[in-house]
């Protein structure tokens, strides 16, 4: 993630396994698409994009 952050979109991702958080994208998510997060591999299943370039979006991941 090198973009500056005024430059990301914004999610509250919650993972399947347990837990959610606030996480910064460069890119917006797609469902199907697939998420590193530390060492384990995740797939987003749901995501509601923000409503507007400062929202804050949801998605919900599931393991890869």
């Amino acid at each position: 993630m090198n973009a500056r952050r005024e430059e990301q979109v914004r999610y509250l991702v919650h993972f399947a396994d347990g837990g959610s958080g606030m996480r910064w994208y460069s890119a917006p998510l797609d469902e199907g698409g697939q998420i590193r997060e530390g060492g384990t591999k995740y797939v987003v299943v749901r995501v509601e994009q923000p409503s507007s370039p400062n929202g804050l979006g949801h998605a919900w991941l599931e393991l890869a």
